[in-house]
């Protein structure tokens, strides 16, 4: 179009100019504020970025139990072996837990319980003499070597006039508890071995702390030494129904077990 309006369109020139004018006047306005507001501060820009865990999960503290049960011919030839995890038991488990951070409860040991079904209290092992079923219990103290006097209130495993003594050819076998050398990851192991006397499957297991109740034996305080001494009582912490069981085919075969308990 001319630089000059014709008199027929004067009033539509009248408008553009009056466009263009003002957008002329935001565009310097624009380049003035870009040329003197600062850049944002790198801790403002990163504040306002939701947070992310490094490995891009976004969940609580969790208890995992890895566990490892090979089945042994008395010659030490593997038969099967079998890996899986287990859960923490709720409200039982959960609780034990809550009680011994706040001291309520402080810990002897721990006992690994193999079982088959989880009503009947059978299972592989020989029936112990305080008791009918077979399950296989094996149980180890937080000192080592386990104390001839330690024993577990629920089964009556350990302690030297108990009919159910913790030895290597059972009734009740010991279990090894260690922690990880350093500091570089959260958790312990505890492992040991049993020995099968019948050709029952296994369907069940448990990972189940000896704890005592803190001044409630003999009065005053009790420590941890104190109760992987005496006698303690046994809470489920973790508990597994294994969707194969893991089969005993012979009356003899060694069951080893490992559990890998860690918190992330």
């Amino acid at each position: 179009m001319s630089s000059t309006c014709l008199a027929s369109l004067a009033p539509r020139c009248a408008r553009l100019a009056l466009v263009s004018a003002l957008l002329l006047n935001l565009a310097i306005l624009s380049r003035a504020q870009s040329a003197t507001t600062p850049p944002a501060h790198p801790a403002t820009a990163a504040s306002a970025k939701p947070y992310s865990h490094p490995g891009g999960h976004h969940e609580g503290v969790t208890v995992h139990g890895h566990w490892t049960i090979d089945v042994k011919n008395p010659d030490g030839k593997l038969v099967t072996h079998t890996e899986f995890e287990n859960a923490l038991v709720v409200p039982g488990g959960a609780q034990n837990l809550t009680q011994l951070l706040l001291g309520e409860q402080v810990p002897g040991g721990y006992e690994i319980a193999l079982e088959s079904g989880t009503a009947t209290g059978n299972g592989p092992c020989a029936p112990l003499p305080s008791a009918t079923g077979g399950q296989c219990f094996l149980l180890g103290s937080l000192l080592s070597p386990t104390p001839g006097t330690f024993q577990d209130t629920r089964t009556r495993c350990g302690g030297s006039a108990a009919p159910n003594q913790i030895t290597a050819t059972g009734p009740c076998y010991p279990l090894t508890v260690s922690a990880p050398s350093g500091l570089t990851s959260a958790g312990f192991t505890v492992n040991g071995t049993a020995t099968a006397s019948t050709t029952t499957s296994i369907t069940d297991v448990y990972l189940q702390p000896v704890t005592c109740f803190r001044g409630g034996l003999g009065g005053g305080n009790t420590s941890p030494n104190s109760c992987a001494q005496t006698s303690g009582s046994t809470v489920s912490l973790t508990h597994a129904t294994l969707p194969t069981p893991v089969p005993i085919t012979t009356a003899g075969q060694l069951i080893a077990v490992t559990v890998q308990l860690s918190f992330e």
